[in-house]
């Protein structure tokens, strides 16, 4: 089940005709079209089949005629904010399920079909569109809003199609570490606080460069590690959210970004398979639209353990786009993947 909230092709309104009605019915994947009236108030439906049961009555139809009177108003429906197992047992056999807020206004529908593409803004990720490039920028901005710009600048002069942030609350992810005496213990773990609190840009002005990435026609896209930064992003109106590879099985956060009903891209590179195939079985209870990385967390990783034919793989466990989030040196193998 994915719940899909990019549903243009899916609309139309009681006074649209059925020429009207049937064109956006030959040209969606659910073969369906929800009628709503002004105010989003979801009024009936119309599937191929019921089409042509009104022909079959009427031998002398007449398709220029508004759709109102030939809706079916007998539809079954959801509350987007029901559980999974609720939603799923209302749609039952049927391939698309209409969902409304608590005013019945229609604000996405659930539907059979695996999750083929990923729509991020304008950008389709699919097997028949160009790949999507990402610019990972995370926090190589080092604190200043003034270097994250030119980064950004480079990665529109770069060609790329997304600048990627990371955000991080600091509070929430980690616990301060006591003082200790540095001639005797490893100062590993401090040492990398440190620095995460010296680079980390302050949410407003994380805004700021996530507004000069649309100035400059680039998508802006951000790790959310916690729940908290998860909170901020939404606020702020991001249009998809990366996971990292060590919160794939982190199932309180994966939950709350699939909740948000936004486009996932998850790096798998810390998990065992049985963790990746739990994840996706997550994913999909939840109706989320992803796409699987392949990835391996080890910085730089070694070419011998790239494994690039592992992408088909885990397009068999997601049946979902894949993609591929390098860390090793060089270019090559971004380009073989």
């Amino acid at each position: 089940m994915i719940i899909d909230r990019d549903f243009a092709n899916y609309i139309v309104f009681c006074e649209d005709t059925i020429l009207e009605a049937l064109k956006k019915i030959s040209k969606n994947e659910g073969r369906i079209v929800f009628s709503v009236t002004e105010r989003g108030v979801l009024d009936g439906v119309l599937t191929n089949g019921d089409f042509r049961r009104w022909i079959a009555g009427n031998p002398n139809f007449d398709i220029t005629r508004p759709i109102g009177p030939i809706l079916n108003k007998a539809y079954k429906w959801a509350f987007i904010d029901d559980t999974p197992e609720k939603i799923q047992a209302v749609m039952g056999d049927h391939m698309c399920l209409p969902l409304l807020d608590r005013n019945h206004h229609l604000v996405a529908f659930a539907r059979r079909a695996p999750a083929e593409k990923v729509r991020i803004g304008s950008h389709v990720i699919s097997e028949g569109t160009p790949v999507f490039v990402i610019a990972e920028i995370g926090i190589n901005h080092n604190g200043s809003l003034e270097l994250a710009r030119k980064l950004i600048d480079l990665a529109v002069e770069s060609g790329a199609d997304c600048a990627k942030f990371q955000m991080r609350h600091m509070e929430s992810l980690y616990r301060r570490a006591p003082e200790i005496d540095a001639s005797s213990e490893d100062l590993g773990a401090q040492y990398t606080l440190s620095l995460l609190e010296r680079f980390q840009l302050k949410p407003e002005e994380m805004f700021t460069a996530f507004d000069y990435c649309k100035e400059r026609g680039i998508l802006p896209l951000c790790t959310a590690w916690d729940l908290e930064s998860l909170g901020a992003l939404e606020r702020y109106g991001m249009e998809g959210y990366k996971l990292a590879s060590a919160d794939l099985t982190h199932h309180d956060l994966l939950v709350a970004l699939a909740m948000t009903g936004k486009p996932l891209l998850c790096s798998t590179g810390m998990s065992l398979e049985s963790e990746i195939i739990d994840a996706v079985e997550l994913l999909n209870r939840h109706g989320s639209r992803f796409a699987l990385l392949h990835c391996n967390s080890t910085y730089p990783a070694p070419f011998k353990d790239i494994n690039l034919k592992y992408m088909d793989r885990l397009k068999e466990i997601g049946r979902c786009p894949v993609g591929y989030s390098g860390h090793e040196r060089g270019y090559s193998v971004a380009l073989a993947a």
